[in-house]
């Protein structure tokens, strides 16, 4: 089972996608092997303001590997340097975001571990896109390339 986590900082706009990345896996081909959850950034290391006592249960055991909005690129990168973070965390380009399908999440989640098993650093990114904010993609990478390569 692929245990996949959307986060965002407050969870106004990633908890939407995951409520509907969530019904769309519940009638794919993947709805036995692939949890998907929104989980806030912070909570992934047991922080979050969005809960009263701002403590929380650490979540990162959880699931294998989090995806996040955009806007996380700075704070990801200041979660790797405080060594917060065991999982991979990959930020999804902007014009991606808000509009992937769970058939594309489950792509870039696999593609994304297998760059965090081959040795890449968090937060990961794929050779070709030195900054998730420059990519202009609107497809997951794995089909970016078959694109690209036709």
């Amino acid at each position: 089972m692929l245990r996949i986590a959307i986060c965002c900082g407050g969870g106004f706009s990633s908890s939407t996608m995951a409520a509907h990345l969530n019904k769309q896996l519940a009638e794919s081909e993947y709805k036995d092997d692939i949890f998907l959850e929104f989980i806030p950034f912070s909570g992934l290391w047991g922080e979050s303001e969005a809960f009263a006592n701002g403590r929380v249960k650490e979540r990162q055991d959880e699931v294998d590997v989090a995806l996040c909005c955009p806007h996380l690129e700075y704070p990801a990168k200041t979660a790797v340097k405080e060594g917060r973070l065991r999982i991979p965390v990959f930020i999804l380009p902007m014009r991606l975001y808000g509009q992937i399908s769970i058939d594309q999440v489950v792509e870039e989640a696999e593609d994304v571990l297998e760059l965090w098993n081959n040795g890449a650093q968090n937060p990961i990114l794929f050779p070709d896109e030195p900054r998730s904010m420059t990519a202009t993609r609107n497809v997951s990478h794995r089909r970016w390339l078959a694109q690209k390569n036709k």
